[in-house]
C-alpha cells in the first residue's frame, strides 16, 4: 500500500513546480501541514522520491492543496447598486461553486463505464468452495497479479469489462467458487488544461470528474474565454466539443464527458458578447455564436417577463466601417446578432408615472416628476446650481414611440438653446461642474467634446473645452484663472469655420460657439501664424496656429475630410516659393526679350524664342508656389512638415482621369481604367506633334513629384495612376544661334508652365 507520506510528496511537488512557473500561490494554503511534513516533502523532491498517490489516504491535505485555485478566482461583481444593477457575464461563476477534492463521494456507485487506470486497487472476494480476499493494485505495466491465475491486463478496460473478464477466469479455474469484485481505491487522473482559463497547467483531478469538474481545478474559464468552445482532446484528436450553455440553460450534460488520464482540455477565446437588458427574466451579458439571433439571446435570458413589449426590441450594432454604433429599432426575433453589442427589450409603461434623472452641479440631484415640468426651461428655473460650468449642459432623451435616442446640448448662458425643448420620460439631464471642465465624466462622452469644442491657446498651454451656445472670452479666461498680464489684448485671434478674426480686445466680447472654434492670444512666448485650407474638407477656412505647428496639427484642428477627398494629392503652396518662381519667370522674360532683339537684328529665325515667350506669359501666378511631396494625413511627412505663415493647403476631390499636355495632336484627359500606359495615352491623344521631344516625356504625379523618362515608361511596364499628368515637351533647336545660351531659361519655363498646368488640372475637378 502506498503511504500517506508518498502522497504528500506528490502533492507538494505540484505545489512547488507551480510556484517555479510564476504562478502566484498563497502559502497559507499549506497551513494544515506541519513544518516537519513540509521539510520531509522538500527533501523527497530534491531526491526525486515521487510516487503516484492513493486518493483516499489524505483527503484533508488534498483539499487544501488543490484549493490553490480559490486564490485566482476573482470575487463576484457586486451587481447591486442604489439605482441600478450592473450586468455581468453569464455563467463564469459556475466553476467557483464546484468542489475540487480528489476524494470521491462515498455514496456514489462506481459507474460501469469507469476506465481502469494505473494504481487503482481492486478488492476481490472469493466464496463457496474456497474463501479468500485479495487486494490487487494495478501495476505500472497495466496488469494485476492474480494468485494462481497470473498477470491480467486491465488498464483502459471499463470496470464492467474487467469484472466480466475476472469472473470468466475464476469460473474456468475453480469449481463452486463465487467472485465479488469492487474497486477499493481509485487513483487521481493527470489532465492538462490549457487555453483561456485562469491557471493553465497539468492537474491531478478526481477520477470521477467530467469536463466541467476538471475546469474547476484550473480556476474556471477566464473572463475572455469561451464557455461555448471547450474541446476535449484525447490521443491527439478532438473527441468532443462542449458548449457549457447546453448544461447551464438547457440542463443537457450529454457532452460533459468523464475525463480519462492523459486528456487535454482546450478552452478557446470568446469572439462576441452581447448584453440584453430590460423586460427579460435574466438580464446579463451572454456569449453569442455565429448565426445566433435575437430569439436565442432572449431564450438565454429565460424569456420575456410579464411587462415586456415584444414589439419594441432595440439592437445596437458596431459598424466596423464607420467605427461607430448603429441602433436598429423594432427588430424581429429573427434579427441576426452579428456585430451586435446591446439588446434592449422595452416595457409597457404608464408615462404619467415616469420622471427625469438630474445630476451634476446642482444642490439636489435625483429624480424629478414630469407631471410638474413639461419643458426643460421650466425645470432649469427650479434648480439651484453649485459651481456649474455654464457653457455645456447635456440632455439625453429616448422617444418610446420611435425608439430613437437623442443627445441635446445646451448652454445656461443662452436660453434660446433650451427654452423650447419638451421633456420625455426616462430622460437624463447633466450639468457640468467647473471642476470637471476637462470633462472626465461618464455623462459627457468624448464625441461630444470633439464635436463642439473650443481650443484656447495661451502661451505654451492649450485648453480644450466643450461648449454650446453663447459665451464671452473673458469668462473663459476668468474660469481658467489665466494670467493675462503679458498678453496683447489687441491681438486676439478667433478662428471659426471660414474666417480668421482679429479683435480689438477679448474682454467682454460675446461669442457664439461653432464647431472647432480656436481662440489664440498673442504673447511674447507664443508667435502665431495663419494658414488656409480649402477643398474637400468639412470645415475649410483660415486657422491660427503656433509658429512651430506642423501640417498634422492643422489636420487635427480641421477634423474629418469629406468622402470625396483625394488625400494622396494634397497640395501645399507657400508664398515665398511663389514669389521666387515669379521672379524666375520675370528674369526669363527679360533674357528672352534680349535674345529676340539680337536675333531680329541678325535676321535669324525667332520662332523658338516666341514660343518660349508665349509659354512664360501663359503661366497663371495663382498656380505657382507648390511644394511637391506626399502630404496626406497618413504620411509621416505631414507630421514633419512645419507650416509657415500664409501657407495654403488644397485638398482636391478624388479624380479618375489622367491628363496629357504638351506637344500632342489633341491634349485631353482620359478616364482611368487601371490599365492605361504611357504609349496608349499618347495614342489616344492623336500621337506626337512633329516637334515633340519624345526623349524628354515625363509624368507629374498627383503629389507634384516627377517621374522622369526611363526604359520602363515606354516598354509598357509603367502603369499610370489617377491624377497623373503626362507631359510631352517641345523640342527646341539648340543649334540655332538665336536659341544658344537659353537652355537654362528653357528648362525653367517648361518646368514652371507644366507644373502649373498639372496643378490646375488636379484642382479644377
Amino acid at each position: 500500500m502506498i503511504s500517506n507520506k508518498n502522497y504528500l510528496f506528490l502533492s507538494l511537488s505540484f505545489f512547488f513546480s507551480a510556484s517555479l512557473s510564476s504562478q502566484t500561490v498563497d502559502p497559507s494554503l499549506l497551513s494544515e501541514l506541519t513544518p516537519e511534513q513540509i521539510e520531509v516533502a522538500k527533501k523527497a523532491l530534491q531526491e526525486g522520491d515521487l510516487t503516484l498517490p492513493e486518493v483516499n489516504e489524505l483527503p484533508e491535505v488534498t483539499e487544501s492543496l488543490v484549493g490553490i485555485k480559490d486564490q485566482v478566482i476573482g470575487e463576484e461583481i457586486d451587481a447591486e447598486t442604489e439605482e441600478e444593477i450592473e450586468l455581468v457575464k453569464y455563467g463564469y461563476d459556475f466553476f467557483s461553486k464546484m468542489p475540487t477534492s480528489l476524494s470521491a463521494a462515498g455514496d456514489l456507485p462506481l459507474p460501469n463505464d469507469y476506465k481502469i487506470s494505473l494504481r487503482d486497487q481492486f478488492r476481490i472476494i472469493l466464496s463457496g468452495s474456497r474463501d479468500q480476499i485479495f487486494n490487487l493494485s494495478v501495476n505500472l505495466d497495466g496488469t494485476i497479479l492474480f494468485p494462481e491465475l497470473g498477470s491480467i491486463y486491465v488498464v483502459g478496460l471499463t470496470f464492467k469489462e474487467v469484472r466480466e473478464k475476472l469472473s470468466n477466469l475464476v469460473n474456468q479455474s475453480y469449481i463452486g467458487v463465487n467472485i465479488d469484485i469492487s474497486l477499493q481505491n481509485l487513483s487521481a487522473k493527470k489532465v492538462t488544461i490549457v487555453g483561456a482559463v485562469e491557471i493553465p497547467g497539468t492537474y491531478l483531478i478526481n477520477p470521477f470528474s467530467t469536463i466541467t469538474g476538471a475546469l474547476a481545478y484550473s480556476g474556471g474559464v477566464s473572463d475572455i474565454g469561451s464557455l461555448r468552445d471547450i474541446k476535449l482532446i484525447r490521443n491527439n484528436g478532438v473527441v468532443r466539443s462542449f458548449d457549457l450553455y447546453d448544461l447551464l440553460i438547457k440542463g443537457d450534460r450529454s457532452n460533459d464527458l468523464n475525463i480519462e488520464a492523459g486528456d487535454t482540455i482546450l478552452v478557446g477565446a470568446a469572439s462576441q458578447f452581447v448584453e440584453i437588458d430590460g423586460a427579460v427574466n435574466r438580464p446579463a451579458i451572454y456569449e453569442i455564436l455565429e448565426g445566433e439571433k435575437v430569439s436565442d439571446i432572449v431564450n438565454f435570458a429565460l424569456g420575456f417577463n410579464q411587462t415586456a413589449n415584444k414589439s419594441k426590441i432595440s439592437v445596437s450594432y458596431l459598424d466596423l466601417n464607420q467605427a461607430s454604433v448603429v441602433n436598429k429599432t423594432s427588430v424581429s426575433m429573427d434579427q441576426s446578432l452579428k456585430n451586435a453589442l446591446f439588446v434592449d427589450v422595452f416595457n409597457y409603461v404608464n408615462n404619467e408615472n415616469l420622471s427625469i434623472s438630474v445630476s451634476g452641479a446642482i444642490e439636489e440631484p435625483g429624480f424629478y416628476d414630469l407631471k410638474e415640468y413639461k419643458y426643460l426651461s421650466d425645470l432649469i428655473e427650479d434648480l439651484s446650481f453649485v459651481r456649474v460650468y455654464p457653457w455645456l449642459g447635456v440632455l439625453e432623451q429616448f422617444d418610446d414611440e420611435s425608439l430613437v435616442k437623442s443627445t441635446i446640448l445646451f448652454s445656461l448662458n443662452d436660453e434660446s438653446t433650451y427654452q423650447s425643448i419638451e421633456l420625455l420620460p426616462n430622460s437624463k439631464l447633466y450639468f457640468a461642474n467647473i471642476d470637471d471642465r476637462f470633462f472626465d465624466v461618464e455623462e459627457v462622452t468624448l464625441n461630444l467634446i470633439d464635436e463642439y469644442s473650443l481650443t484656447l491657446n495661451y502661451k505654451e498651454e492649450s485648453f480644450q473645452l466643450p461648449v454650446f451656445g453663447k459665451y464671452s472670452i473673458d469668462s473663459f479666461v476668468n474660469l481658467l484663472g489665466l494670467d493675462m498680464s503679458d498678453v496683447d489684448e489687441e491681438a486676439t485671434f478667433i478662428s471659426p469655420l471660414d474666417s480668421n478674426i482679429v479683435v480689438d480686445s477679448y474682454k467682454n466680447m460675446n461669442f457664439t460657439a461653432t464647431k472647432y472654434n480656436n481662440i489664440s492670444f498673442r504673447s511674447p512666448v507664443n508667435d502665431l501664424i495663419t494658414v488656409n485650407i480649402s477643398g474637400a474638407v468639412n470645415y475649410p477656412g483660415t486657422y491660427t496656429l503656433k509658429s512651430d505647428s506642423t501640417l498634422q496639427d492643422l489636420y487635427r484642428l480641421v477634423g474629418d475630410f469629406k468622402k470625396e477627398a483625394f488625400l494622396e494629392g494634397v497640395v501645399l503652396t507657400r508664398e515665398n516659393v511663389r514669389l521666387r518662381q515669379l521672379k524666375a519667370i520675370e528674369n526669363s522674360e527679360a533674357t528672352l526679350n534680349k535674345s529676340l532683339l539680337f536675333s531680329m537684328q541678325q535676321g535669324e529665325d525667332i520662332g523658338d524664342i516666341n514660343l518660349l515667350t508665349s509659354l512664360a506669359q501663359s503661366i497663371e501666378p495663382e498656380n505657382l508656389g507648390r511644394i511637391a511631396g506626399n502630404f496626406s494625413p497618413q504620411a509621416s511627412s505631414s507630421s514633419e512638415t512645419v507650416l509657415f505663415d500664409g501657407d495654403s493647403i488644397i485638398v482636391p476631390k478624388i479624380t479618375n482621369v489622367v491628363n496629357i499636355i504638351g506637344e500632342v495632336l489633341n491634349p485631353i484627359a482620359f478616364e482611368f481604367n487601371g490599365k492605361l500606359t504611357i504609349q496608349s495615352a499618347i495614342s489616344k491623344a492623336g500621337g506626337y506633334q512633329s516637334y515633340a521631344d519624345k526623349k524628354r516625356v515625363y509624368i507629374i504625379k498627383a503629389n507634384g513629384l516627377v517621374e522622369k523618362n526611363s526604359r520602363n515608361v515606354f516598354t509598357g511596364n509603367y502603369n499610370l495612376q489617377p491624377g497623373d499628368t503626362i507631359v510631352v515637351p517641345r523640342k527646341i533647336n539648340t543649334n540655332s544661334a538665336a536659341i544658344q545660351g537659353l537652355a537654362p531659361v528653357t528648362q525653367i519655363l517648361s518646368d514652371l508652365a507644366f507644373s502649373a498646368a498639372a496643378l490646375d488640372n488636379l484642382t479644377d475637378n
